[in-house]
């Protein structure tokens, strides 16, 4: 049922065609699961990265990054072709022709880590290539699932055709289809499973491939045994939904569906989540955050259950909402995000300035003082002073000048401060975040002969 094969220099390509584009975008993202990010055009770990969200376009060189229970499912123009970025996973999207001349599209996803689900749909005109570190495929009308980094791959299919193949042409091409799997490292197998293409299961190869200690040997004994463990858990769960359903029959039949509720119970303004929770859940519902009136991100909750919900940098106004066919439940905060940025503050002129003592006044009462001008910025990116906790400035040790939260009101500051005559006169400056990142730096006046 299975067969052996040998791959060099192989780069990873699914090519399916789809029905011609009906708008100049090749897609938008039609579902997110936190935790998940995008990074416009790069992958790397200091990346810009935000929460990706639903609805929004991507472009060229867009980077997806998923953590544990994260998702991005990508929808593409035209026939709603699909593509779901699993968990843990790592992809950008490498090429991108919205339109090449004929009102068809190409897109390139690049997997760099993890998996990836495909729907794609058998049409004659747009094109969906794939690719990894390690080998190269080409499908049309299918869906399953494909996977791997620069060691590993693997592709399974639901159904359609894809053909393996080494770029270098040293290899024959490897045709599977319907049910069949493909993984390896360097030298590949083909098995015959019953969970080929499912994406849930895509996790355990992924797992078994990572497994440096298993020979190919192993790996196929393993991967046909996780198959069999898999399918037995799937019935177990199929006969136990089949008795809630029953059950679910017999409540429906003596009670109404319940509207859902949801309650806010707390948010951590550093990594930008708020935790709310949801009750009252019969049948799926949808739970939506809308920030300032409009709407952020969308899941789809089906047992009562807290949930996570992604914030955005600034204070704005939540409103965390719960809905079924019945009705909705809401609540709404007002929260402040501050993540963790570095900032700095740039005082003008040089940071040590010598001044020789000036005579005294001539005519005796008149006030002997020397003034200057202590001037500094405080350059954040987001240039909001609403982001600053607490500004500190101290002459010789005594503070002149301290500013809190609202009482902040611009980043520029021009300080009049009297000098003490034949002393150094040291200004100590200090700007508190309220992530609480903090900047000090320093100015002296010397005044003296």
């Amino acid at each position: 049922m299975f067969k052996h094969l040998s791959l060099s220099s192989l780069l990873l390509t699914i090519i399916a065609s789809t029905t011609a584009l009906a708008a100049p975008k090749a897609g938008h993202v039609s579902y997110v699961a936190p935790d998940a990010f995008k990074s416009a055009k790069s992958c790397a770990e200091d990346a810009v990265w935000k929460p990706a969200k639903y609805p929004q376009k991507f472009d060229m060189l867009d980077c997806f990054k998923t953590n544990d229970g994260g998702s991005v499912t990508l929808t593409l123009k035209g026939d709603n072709s699909t593509l779901t970025i699993g968990e843990n996973s790592l992809v950008r999207v490498d090429s991108l022709v919205e339109d090449d001349g004929n009102g068809n599209f190409y897109i390139k996803p690049q997997i760099q880590k993890g998996f990836m689900g495909f729907n794609v749909e058998k049409n004659k005109g747009n094109k969906v290539d794939f690719s990894t570190g390690t080998a190269a495929a080409s499908i049309r009308g299918t869906e399953g699932v494909i996977g791997g980094d620069e060691k590993s791959f693997f592709a399974g299919l639901k159904r359609g055709k894809l053909v393996v193949f080494d770029v270098t042409g040293v290899s024959d091409s490897i045709p599977i289809a319907d049910g069949e799997t493909v993984l390896g490292r360097g030298k590949f197998i083909v098995l015959k499973l019953k969970s080929s293409g499912d994406l849930n299961f895509a996790k355990t190869l992924l797992e078994l491939l990572a497994d440096s200690t298993l020979s190919m040997e192993d790996l196929e004994k393993a991967v046909i045994k996780a198959d069999s463990t898999y399918q037995e858990k799937l019935a177990s769960n199929a006969a136990a939904g089949q008795a809630n359903a029953v059950s679910k029959e017999k409540v429906e039949d003596v009670a109404e569906l319940k509207v859902p509720h949801v309650k806010y119970s707390s948010y951590d303004s550093l990594r930008c989540v708020a935790n709310v929770s949801v009750s009252d859940v019969q049948a799926e519902v949808r739970l939506s955050t809308v920030m300032d009136g409009t709407l952020i991100s969308e899941v789809g909750v089906k047992r009562n259950m807290p949930k996570r919900v992604a914030l955005r940098s600034g204070v704005h106004e939540y409103e965390f909402i719960v809905e079924n066919e019945v009705g909705r439940n809401s609540v709404k905060k007002t929260l402040g995000c501050y993540p963790m940025k570095s900032f700095t503050v740039k005082v003008l002129g040089d940071k040590k300035v010598h001044l020789p003592i000036p005579p005294k006044p001539p005519i005796s009462g008149i006030e002997d003082i020397i003034t200057e001008t202590l001037q500094f910025q405080i350059r954040l990116s987001e240039n909001d002073a609403s982001f600053l906790n607490k500004v500190t400035v101290r002459q010789n040790g005594k503070v002149i000048l301290q500013e809190r939260l609202s009482q902040i009101q611009n980043l520029d500051y021009q300080i009049p401060v009297e000098l003490k005559r034949g002393m150094k006169n040291r200004f100590d400056i200090e700007v508190i975040h309220k992530s609480g990142y903090v900047v000090k730096t320093a100015k002296v006046y010397e005044v003296s002969k």
